[in-house]
């Protein structure tokens, strides 16, 4: 076995929940196993599955008790990660382009990460848009992606004093991540610009834009009138996100 992953580590959480823990750090060959192994479960149909909550570098498994007792899935999961085949087919993977004007009134904490960084706007801004951005996980809220890549000259704490409401849109940075926040929710990252595309719009399908295995890039705008005709476009349903496929 690559020497990334070791035995899953399956535990109770709580009398209806297991955490399966597929591997020690945060990896992209491990996030893939997770999303893999999940896929398989759910495949599977069974009666006692309530549901799956992909992470980092394990699952959240809801099940039934009244259908089947801890050991019998325990050695049920064990079973099935051991015969899991890896996939040797190249798959396409998506890598989505999130525009993105930093600064100003967008971005009211990329001050706070060139004084910590000690880079220039158009430093952080470069670098930023420099990365495709694993998408790890969504949680938090709807449509939040929880992004790996994140250059380590960008690394910035959050705010000491979090804020009680983020505007939807807003791209931010805490330490070692970076995101996009979808709706007006509470949140303590360094809001460094915004995106005027719906990363979560319940009026679509899907609602939720990028998922699990995705990869998104930023791309900068130039000016507010750039941010605006793309604001125009999107909330009259006309916006086309660029996606871009690549081989794995």
């Amino acid at each position: 076995m690559n020497k990334l992953f070791s035995k899953p580590n399956i535990k109770l959480a709580g009398d209806s929940a297991v955490v399966v823990d597929l591997g020690e750090s945060i990896h992209p060959e491990i996030n893939s196993k997770v999303h893999n192994f999940a896929q398989l479960i759910e495949q599977k149909n069974h009666k006692w599955l309530s549901q799956i909550i992909p992470a980092y570098k394990g699952l959240l498994i809801y099940y039934d008790p009244l259908i089947i007792e801890f050991f019998n899935l325990k050695n049920y999961l064990l079973e099935e990660f051991n015969n899991m085949e890896d996939s040797h087919e190249k798959s396409l993977t998506r890598i989505i382009t999130i525009p993105t004007l930093y600064g100003g009134k967008f971005g009211p904490d990329l001050d706070n990460v060139m004084k910590h960084t000690k880079l220039t706007k158009s430093d952080v801004i470069k670098i930023h848009t420099s990365t495709n951005y694993l998408v790890y996980a969504i949680g938090f809220s709807p449509g939040f992606p929880y992004l790996g890549g994140l250059s380590e000259k960008l690394n910035t704490p959050r705010l000491k004093n979090p804020r009680t409401k983020i505007p939807a849109g807003s791209v931010a940075i805490a330490e070692t991540q970076t995101g996009v926040y979808p709706s007006p929710t509470p949140g303590g990252w360094q809001i460094i610009g915004k995106t005027p595309v719906k990363l979560f719009d319940p009026a679509r399908n899907p609602p939720v834009l990028v998922n699990p295995g995705d990869y998104i890039k930023f791309e900068s705008l130039k000016n507010m009138k750039e941010y605006q005709e793309i604001e125009t476009l999107v909330s009259k349903n006309k916006f086309k996100v660029k996606i871009d496929g690549i081989e794995e």
